[in-house]
């Protein structure tokens, strides 16, 4: 359990979310009103605001409270009251920059070293969904070394941030490798002369590969899942796309020879030949809409409403995503799709993972790397290192048969003719 801030609140709501709350003296005749943060432990922008809430004055004022910040450099700024909480921090936000640029000037801080970075090539030529994972660590960065020095950060500091995401280790992972790029670029800029960030630990984690679903997963999920949910599940499997891309898809013509898309993460077209198998699930579900996955309702999925109707389905019966109250009257009023869909989360099936079955069903038949990767828009080598356990059968099951038909003709069995008396007395 991590240990909160002075003044710090949790406040655990009905639905189970729990929100946290600067609430300093609560209790006593100097409580002020308190504020809400907006931001959870595991986010460095929940730190920082716990930090910039110490810098907080507030007085009575006629039927409300007069709110200031106080910067560090003795300034104070005049903010809106914290019962608008996105306006409230906006305004700390906004009075930052301005004590910055009246205080430091020109300083080789952070937060001037991003803008040079996102202004340049580095980071306008990596692609759109790189700048998006980039920008959410960039601006991880800005909120815990705003106006410090580049120069300044020591790899204490640097370590103690990324050990904050430590329950996370993917998200701690980029954090720390964006961070090491990012002071790697300000070196050469005058910035600072030593990457500090490179000396912390690097992340030790083992990564779960996705798994392809086996038969029984596919008959559990079509009997008990809503049927609003099938029909990607037949688009994934016959074009090997990501959700991202699937989820959204446009309805082919009746006469078309495949579904043509762009990739969201690569910005690449992509041309997947229609399977025949395929078209006939088209031709059944057709419905005169330009969207090819729809609701029961009859509108178009959403990506994120269908990733949510997908978590509701795969945590049915469990406090996920529900009530405590909510989930027991999923178990009690179908309590099979509840234990379907319990096996399903054991083994740790995700819709991800019918891209890697598009991928093994592809080489089981004998594509090669270049063809699937042209089907399913992956890198060769990211096809090789989801192929791997479909290498090892396929190499097992010709390595077998080169001993069966090696020594057909030569040998009498393995073992040279000899027979054990347990072979021989049996019938």
């Amino acid at each position: 359990m991590v240990e909160l801030p002075r003044y710090v609140k949790p406040q655990r709501k009905p639905n189970g979310r729990v929100f946290y709350y600067y609430e300093r003296h609560r209790g006593t005749p100097r409580a002020l009103p308190r504020v809400p943060l907006l931001a959870q432990p595991q986010d460095p922008l929940f730190w920082l605001r716990c930090d910039l809430c110490t810098m907080l004055d507030a007085e009575a004022a006629g039927d409300g409270w007069a709110w200031r910040w106080r910067a560090p450099s003795g300034r104070s700024y005049p903010l809106p009251s914290p019962r608008e909480p996105d306006a409230f921090w906006a305004a700390i936000e906004a009075a930052i920059t301005t004590d910055e640029a009246a205080t430091n000037g020109g300083a080789r801080t952070f937060v001037a070293l991003i803008d040079l970075y996102r202004a340049h090539a580095a980071y306008l030529d990596l692609k759109p969904s790189s700048r998006s994972a980039y920008d959410r660590y960039l601006d991880q960065i800005a909120a815990r070394w705003r106006s410090l020095p580049v120069q300044a950060l020591t790899t204490i500091e640097a370590q103690a941030a990324i050990d904050a995401q430590q329950e996370t280790p993917r998200a701690a992972e980029f954090f720390r490798m964006v961070l090491c790029r990012l002071i790697d670029f300000g070196i050469p800029r005058g910035f600072c002369e030593t990457n500090v960030a490179e000396k912390t630990e690097k992340i030790r984690y083992k990564s779960e590969p996705y798994k392809p679903w086996p038969d029984w997963a596919f008959e559990l999920f079509f009997e008990h899942a809503r049927v609003g949910l099938h029909l990607p599940v037949y688009s994934a499997i016959y074009t090997g796309q990501r959700s991202v891309d699937v989820v959204p898809m446009v309805r082919p013509k009746r006469d078309a020879g495949a579904i043509e898309l762009v990739a969201r993460k690569t910005g690449a077209n992509v041309f997947v030949p229609i399977h025949s198998d395929y078209r006939q699930v088209l031709d059944v579900t057709h419905v005169d809409h330009v969207r090819l996955h729809l609701r029961e309702d009859g509108a178009a999925w959403a990506l994120p409403a269908y990733r949510t109707a997908w978590q509701r389905e795969m945590s049915f019966g469990q406090p996920i995503t529900k009530t405590v109250d909510e989930a027991a009257a999923e178990r009690a009023e179908n309590p099979a799709k509840a234990a379907a869909m319990e096996r399903l989360r054991h083994a740790g099936l995700v819709f991800h993972g019918f891209r890697k079955n598009a991928v093994n069903m592809l080489l089981e038949v004998g594509c090669t790397e270049a063809e699937v990767s042209s089907i399913v828009e992956m890198t060769e080598a990211m096809v090789r290192h989801y192929s791997k356990d479909v290498n090892k059968r396929r190499l097992a099951m010709s390595g077998m048969r080169k001993l069966e038909e090696g020594w057909a003709n030569t040998r009498q069995n393995l073992f040279g003719g000899a027979t054990s008396p347990i072979l021989k007395n049996r019938a």
